[in-house]
């Protein structure tokens, strides 16, 4: 089984995103992933405020394969703690998605840990794009992980290109943070990160559409790891933080 724990689906002509999920199920069947995590390139608030329902409405094309996060812009501090409350008991969001260089406010400023705080209260992850621009550090996000030690806060792309060790070294002093592995390109850094913080604190991702998931599949496959570690990596890991239960996983591919 294989949960992706980093995916995107959106339609907003606007802007030129045109990621339908009829697309994003072919590259799921493709590579054999079971569910993915799903979030907009689009932030809500923000320039299309039918987003988090045209998102809902996308997922239940296809019931069971996608879980929805919302992709969110905390500068619309007003609006953010009310947009939470409808992601998650009106649509059955499972998760917060903050891409900080998209609105240009560093990952620890109150606003981010306003949204933080709902995301307590609701039980749910929080996905950081994490890489090498700044405004996304590990670093910078480790002030909020520390800030807000009840949060369960994710590293995307474990720190990029070339901050994977801060990366990996956040998620080891932190009890609350975890890491993906999409796009971060070195099978031997997803090694290193098993044996410094655990298979425990590592998720599968790829990113889609914008890169390959088979390659991200081989990725983890060659890094040498046991076979509990992948399925730690590949499902369980995604499937405790989202609570799914996997007895209930019965679609067909």
């Amino acid at each position: 089984m294989i949960i992706d724990a980093h995916a995107h689906m959106d339609v907003f002509l606007a802007r030129g995103w045109n990621d339908p999920p009829e697309k994003v199920i072919k590259y799921l069947d493709m590579a054999n992933i079971d569910m993915a995590v799903v979030s907009t390139y689009v932030n809500y608030p923000g320039p299309n405020m039918a987003a988090m329902e045209q998102l809902y409405n996308h997922c239940n094309q296809y019931p069971g394969r996608f879980i929805p996060f919302l992709r969110m812009n905390p500068r619309f501090v007003e609006q953010t703690e009310e947009a939470v409350d409808v992601a998650v008991k009106k649509y059955g969001f499972k998760g917060i998605k903050f891409h900080s260089t998209s609105y240009a406010m560093h990952p620890f400023t109150e606003p981010t840990l306003k949204i933080l705080r709902k995301a307590v209260e609701y039980d749910i992850p929080v996905l950081f794009h994490c890489s090498d621009e700044c405004l996304t550090l590990p670093l910078q996000i480790a002030e909020a992980a520390e800030a807000c030690p009840d949060a369960k806060i994710i590293l995307a792309h474990m720190g990029g290109f070339y901050h994977r060790e801060d990366a990996i070294n956040t998620a080891r002093k932190y009890k609350n943070v975890y890491v993906d592995m999409c796009e971060m390109p070195f099978a031997s850094s997803i090694k290193h990160a098993v044996e410094v913080i655990g298979s425990e604190k590592v998720l599968f991702g790829t990113d889609l559409p914008t890169d390959n998931p088979i390659f991200e599949i081989e990725k983890v496959k060659m890094a040498g790891l046991s076979k509990e570690d992948e399925e730690n990596i590949f499902f369980r890991n995604a499937a405790k933080l989202l609570k799914i239960d996997l007895e209930d996983v019965k679609y067909e591919i």
